[in-house]
């Protein structure tokens, strides 16, 4: 069709647009004037239709603006079909008062969709996607869309969109610059969201994506900053703490905003252990409690955490390694030692626990006798150093400056002589090391 042809239809669809608005805000009972009963609407649809699936949408609108003035609750589709229409018409017309009504009636289609056949929270999602679209410039406009993908939200829940939800945050940011509505106000939309999306993510990895775009554009906007979620989660905490999806709301917040020193954070996390016992909250709270330096704590956490249930090996592995390094810290050297042991069983080519292995036999040998005991667990600790070189190459650097480190610190010849060994000898260093290793000397 014609370009002068287009430009007709579009004039009509303006014209059609201020005869109507009055009519789109009554009741759903149907008020619409007929040119014939109701029995024309089918033959209508299937006309444009024919027209509009070969996407030859100038000859489907004329007979798609009867159906839409005649017969509005004959069909949800006509609806969808419109949607798409003007989209198309919008996108070829230039900016000006036709594309401004053009848009109007946009809008319009999606009232009527809603007052024909209801499903508001999805359909005010959709519409505020194409009001910011189509007029994402006007900041009234903005504030209009705002309220309609929070609106959709609200009704929604769960079944929200990602890009809804995505836009919320976005436009809430947008009218906060402009002083529109306040950083707490944005926190809120914020914190909702995030509710949402801790309920839903396991079903795709798409809403990972939509959580981290969310997480980074509300960073670079300084709008989760620790002094804001405080000042947000202070007030709720005490009512709240025993609400789990509370806690998880709170504690992946502070997670994502990099609060997690946290007086709330750390309250959060032991709350949700207590109330929803799992490995995961409870390694969840052993690390929190190494980054305030309460490794008691910590180590105590991580002993209820390797005990759980339904752990893959690997995991299990690196929870057993992160109890070892606690333990040595808090110079508990014979139980690190069997932690280190454990992780080692569960994955044989663990280098950075065969390294640690080696750290806490050193670090236990003044439990086991005079000097030269005490050096012979330099020996089993090289034997370890010399296993994680093995088992993982990128530590050999650190493993061979271990190596030559431990070389100075064995028996000398005189000392391996009077006690009337030999060097390469099996030996047993006792203890709770209690491994078989070969005499050797320091050069």
């Amino acid at each position: 069709m014609k370009g002068n042809t287009l430009k007709a239809l579009v004039l009509s669809a303006l014209i059609f647009l201020f005869v109507l608005p009055a009519v789109s805000q009554r009741s759903r009972v149907k008020v619409y004037s007929t040119d014939g009963d109701s029995t024309s609407c089918g033959p209508k649809i299937s006309a444009y239709r024919t027209f509009f699936t070969l996407e030859l949408y100038e000859d489907a609108y004329p007979t798609w603006l009867k159906v839409f003035n005649t017969c509005p609750d004959s069909s949800e589709m006509m609806y969808l079909d419109g949607v798409t229409m003007f989209r198309y018409f919008i996108e070829k017309t230039p900016e000006g008062p036709v594309r401004e009504g053009l848009i109007d009636t946009l809008m319009l289609i999606y009232d009527r969709r809603m007052e024909n056949f209801g499903g508001e929270g999805n359909v005010l999602g959709r519409k505020g996607r194409d009001l910011l679209n189509y007029r994402g410039d006007d900041i009234e406009q903005v504030q209009l869309a705002y309220g309609m993908l929070k609106k959709s939200i609200e009704l929604q829940g769960l079944k929200s969109q990602d890009a809804v939800m995505l836009l919320c945050i976005s436009s809430g940011i947008k009218l906060n610059k402009e002083g529109k509505i306040e950083g707490d106000q944005v926190l809120e939309d914020y914190i909702k969201v995030v509710g949402i999306l801790i309920q839903i993510d396991s079903r795709s990895s798409r809403w990972k994506r939509t959580r981290a775009t969310i997480d980074e554009i509300m960073l670079k906007e300084d709008l989760l900053s620790c002094e804001a979620l405080n000042r947000y989660f202070e007030p709720e905490f005490e009512q709240n703490k025993n609400n789990k999806a509370f806690l998880d709301t709170v504690i992946s917040t502070y997670r994502a905003s990099g609060c997690d020193r946290s007086e709330i954070y750390t309250a959060a996390s032991e709350n949700l252990y207590k109330i929803d016992p799992s490995p995961e909250s409870a390694h969840t709270v052993a690390i929190q409690f190494i980054a305030l330096n309460d490794l008691e704590k910590a180590a105590g956490y991580l002993e209820e955490a390797v005990q759980g249930e339904n752990i893959d090996e690997e995991t299990r592995a690196l929870w057993y390694y992160e109890l070892g390094v606690v333990s040595n810290a808090n110079k508990n050297f014979c139980d690190a030692i069997e932690y280190a042991r454990e992780a080692i069983k569960l994955k044989s080519d663990y280098g950075k626990a065969f390294i640690l292995l080696g750290d806490l036999f050193i670090a236990s040998r003044d439990s086991l006798g005079d000097d030269f005991q005490q050096r012979t667990a330099f020996w089993v600790a090289a034997d370890k150093y010399e296993k994680a070189a093995l088992a993982d190459p990128s530590l050999a650097e650190e493993t061979s400056k271990k190596l030559a480190e431990n070389a100075g610190q064995y028996p000398s010849d005189e000392d391996i002589f009077f006690l009337d060994i030999k060097i390469g000898d099996p030996f047993l260093v006792e203890g709770c090391i209690n491994e078989n290793t070969t005499v050797r000397s320091r050069k």
